[in-house]
Order: C-alpha cells, then sequence, then structure tokens
C-alpha cells in the first residue's frame, strides 16, 4: 500500500506540474478550443512542408515564390486584425464558423486552378499558412477565450497544452503530406504537381471537419459584460485583474485605478491631462480605449520586439527550411515530411514542460532561458555538410523553440484586461504577420542567387537580439 501510495504521489505530482489536471478539469469550450486547434494545424503543418516545393512545380521561380509568400502575409494581416477586432462584436463562434470556411474555400482553389495570378489572389484573401504556423483569426480568438474560461493560476497550463498538441499536430500533418504526396506520385501514378493537389485536398478536408465542429461551441466562449464580471469577481484577490503588472511598477506618474475602477488623480494633474489628450490622438488608443495609457508604452514595446523576432523567423520559416534542405540533400518528400515529424515532435513534448519553468522562474525568463538557445541554432543550420548533422542540429533546436510560447501568452495575458485581450491579442499577431510580410520575398531573392544560407544567419542573429530585448525590457514584470 505504500509503495502504491509512492507511485500516486509522483503521479499527481507530475500531473500537477505539467498541467494534465488543469487540462482535464477544463469545461468542454476549453476541451474544443485545443482539439480544433490539434486538427487545424495537422493542415497548416502539412501544407508549410509542401507549399514552396508545390509552387515550384507550377512554375514559380524563387522570387515569385517569395512574392507570393509576402502577399500572402499581408493579405492575412489585413483579415485576421479586421476578423479580430469584429468578433467580440459579431461573435467569437460565428467568426471561427466563417474563417473555416474560408479555409475551405482556400484549398479548393489550389486543388482545381494552377494560373499564378489567380493563386496569389486567393492566398492574399484567403487562409493559407507559408510558415507553418497559425494564420487568420483563429489565434486571437482561441488565446483570449482561454483567458476567459481559466483562472490566473490554470492559464499557464492550458497555454502549455494549446502549444504542446498544436505543435504535436503540425508534426503529425508534415509526416502525413509527405507521404500523401508519395503515394500519389508513386503508387497512383499521377503526376508530382497533381500529388501535391491530393494533399491540398486533404487541406480541404481538414478544413470541413473544423467548420462542422465550430458550431458545437457554447456561449461561454462569447465576451459579455457578464464574463467579464465573473471573471473578476472570481478573482477578488487579485485586484489587478484591470491593471495586473502596473501597479507593482509604481507608476507615480501616471493615474491608477482604485478598487471601484475610477482614476486617482497623479500630483501633476496637468500634465497628466496632456498626457491623456495625446494617447487620445493616438492609433493605438482608438483601438484599445479601455487601456490605461502606461499599458500602451509596454504594448508597443512588446510588439516591436516581437515583430523583431517574426521577421527573423519569417527567414527561415518551415516552407523556405524544406526546401533549403531538399536543394542541398535531395530527399524525397516522404524523408523531408518525416525530418520535420520528428523536430515537431521533439518541440511539442518539451513545449509542455514550460508551465512548470513558468511557475518557478516567471514568464519573462522562461522565455529568454528557452528561445535564446534555439536562435542560435538556427543560424548554425548553412554550417553542417551532411544530412545527419544537419538533423542534430534541427533536433536540439527543436527541444527549446517552443517553450517560449506558453510563457508569452502568460505574460500578455496578464498585462490586459480582460474586456480587451481578443483586440489585443490580434493586435499583436497583425504585428508579427506584418513584420513577416518582408521576410520571404527577401529570401526568395537571396535564393535566386544561390544565397539562402544567408537567410538562417540573418534569422538566427535577429531572433537572438529580440531575446536580450525582452530580457532588457520586461525582467522587472517577471512573477512566479
Amino acid at each position: 500500500m505504500t509503495v502504491l501510495g509512492g507511485i500516486w504521489n509522483k503521479t499527481k505530482f507530475v500531473s500537477e506540474e505539467i498541467g494534465l489536471v488543469t487540462l482535464l478539469t477544463s469545461s468542454r469550450d476549453a476541451h474544443l478550443i485545443i482539439l480544433l486547434r490539434m486538427i487545424r494545424l495537422i493542415a497548416f503543418g502539412g501544407t508549410s512542408v509542401i507549399l514552396v516545393l508545390y509552387l515550384r512545380e507550377a512554375e514559380f521561380d524563387e522570387q515569385l515564390i517569395g512574392l507570393f509568400m509576402t502577399l500572402t502575409f499581408i493579405g492575412d494581416l489585413v483579415t485576421s486584425f479586421v476578423l479580430s477586432l469584429s468578433a467580440d462584436k459579431c461573435g467569437r463562434r460565428l467568426v471561427l464558423i466563417f474563417s473555416s470556411a474560408v479555409m475551405l474555400l482556400t484549398g479548393a482553389c489550389f486543388v482545381f486552378f494552377e494560373n499564378h495570378v489567380l493563386l496569389t489572389a486567393v492566398a492574399v484573401v484567403g487562409i493559407l499558412t507559408p510558415s507553418g504556423g497559425e494564420v487568420g483569426p483563429f489565434r486571437s480568438i482561441e488565446q483570449s477565450s482561454i483567458a476567459s474560461l481559466a483562472e490566473s493560476g490554470q492559464r499557464s497550463d492550458l497555454y502549455a497544452w494549446y502549444q504542446f498538441l498544436g505543435s504535436f499536430s503540425a508534426a503529425l500533418g508534415a509526416m502525413m503530406w509527405g507521404q500523401i504526396v508519395d503515394y500519389a506520385n508513386y503508387k497512383l501514378k499521377y503526376s508530382l504537381l497533381d500529388s501535391y493537389k491530393v494533399a491540398f485536398l486533404a487541406y480541404c478536408g481538414i478544413a470541413l471537419i473544423t467548420l462542422i465542429m465550430s458550431f458545437c461551441f457554447s456561449e461561454r466562449i462569447e465576451w459579455s459584460s457578464e464574463v467579464a464580471k465573473a471573471a473578476i469577481d472570481n478573482d477578488e484577490n487579485r485586484p489587478r485583474e484591470t491593471q495586473p503588472l502596473l501597479a507593482e511598477q509604481g507608476n507615480e506618474d501616471l493615474a491608477s485605478p482604485d478598487s471601484t475602477g475610477t482614476s486617482t488623480p497623479a500630483s501633476n494633474s496637468a500634465s497628466q491631462s496632456q498626457i491623456l489628450e495625446q494617447e487620445k490622438k493616438s492609433l493605438i488608443h482608438r483601438l484599445f480605449p479601455t487601456l490605461h495609457p502606461s499599458t500602451y508604452t509596454l504594448v508597443l514595446k512588446l510588439s516591436m520586439l516581437f515583430a523583431l523576432d517574426a521577421f527573423g523567423s519569417s527567414l527561415v520559416s518551415n516552407s523556405w527550411q524544406s526546401y533549403y534542405i531538399k536543394q542541398k540533400f535531395h530527399i524525397s518528400p516522404t524523408s523531408l515530411g518525416s525530418v520535420f515529424f520528428i523536430t515537431g515532435i521533439i518541440s511539442s513534448v518539451m513545449s509542455l514542460l514550460s508551465t512548470s519553468l513558468t511557475k518557478r522562474l516567471g514568464p519573462i525568463v522562461t522565455m529568454v532561458a528557452t528561445h535564446l538557445p534555439a536562435s542560435l541554432m538556427i543560424a548554425l543550420i548553412p554550417a553542417a555538410k551532411s544530412m545527419t548533422l544537419t538533423m542534430s542540429i534541427l533536433v536540439f533546436r527543436a527541444s527549446t523553440q517552443s517553450m517560449d510560447v506558453a510563457p508569452k501568452h502568460v505574460f500578455l495575458a496578464s498585462l490586459v484586461p480582460s474586456e480587451t485581450r481578443t483586440a489585443v491579442f490580434g493586435w499583436v499577431n497583425v504585428v508579427k504577420t506584418a513584420a513577416q510580410a518582408v521576410g520571404p520575398t527577401l529570401v526568395g531573392y537571396l535564393t535566386y542567387a544561390g544565397m539562402q544560407w544567408l537567410a538562417f544567419v540573418i534569422g538566427g542573429a535577429l531572433k537572438s537580439i529580440y531575446d536580450f530585448g525582452i530580457l532588457a525590457y520586461f525582467l522587472a514584470f517577471n512573477r512566479t
């Protein structure tokens, strides 16, 4: 009995550390959010591996491929932000249903058409990922919904599982899509171009499943004043829900809300009025009128750093990595998919450990300590002379590259009040998308000139600068 009791205690401890208890006891809507992300990321992960290869087979040259991906990012920037801003007004479930329908139509166009102009236009207005990551308003809505559905102490657990299961599914999709292409090409004797189209047909199937499942959400994922009030009432021991990270900083020059939500004037009221007037004229104030003025600066600084990291990531996206590896080592689509499956599985499993680190080290330290090694590894990929060494570098990078995602969400969710989370998450995601827009075109020109290796070096350097910037500007906000 003692032995069994010891095993049970250890199992319970591990389950609590990795957030499994939180996941299992969460609401049906939280489970549905994570399940939908898993299904969707299968399609996104698979498409990212074959996208550049498909476009090359469709007679796009490298420069045109880079422009195609840039325009895709720009289109996603506009549509994602507009849909994210309108989600709380129109209904989150309705926006998710609409986005799944757009995803279905996007895949169908890539199955039935080959015209360069048409495919580019569809990629701009549709939902297609050039990088393997999330596109569309899905992430903003889901992140905000999780923050509303979970207590503050449970958010890191749910975000970690959200990231883990999503990354796992993306890795599975990478392997599946490679096998689909090879099966259609070698077994069914389809041309390589038609084999890629079969993979896009699978993309349509995934989109149809997400469309149907999006109807299953309850009203609990929708934001309302009653939901916001309930969240605050459940968190009475955290009066910082509206102003969570700012009160501790003692912003003496700015007004801070008291317990009733009203503002207490600063010592210099004239100066304060001038600051508020300037903020009202800014774009970000018009977008987020309920944010405290001192929060704007933090959101803007964070957005700029996220943009730097996103630009670095756009230079080394999965699509361009797969193209680089295939051109350098001449491996099959199945082998290529297996590479990203292995690294994706490792990345997803390791991301699950981030919730334990976040609880002990705080979100900021966890973000930097896990992201920096991965940033340095990406710059070393061109130095590898064999597929074995390249794989070793990718595996080492995968072991930490996703461990910063959950603490990043925790930090951002604690920074802003619940009624503006969807919009702020949308803003941050749009800033990141905007920063990613230029990268593919630059990589296209470098690849066309035979210098794609330089993209890895620049990308790794920029991502490292981001890490040091996060540490310098936000270490004071680190809370365990």
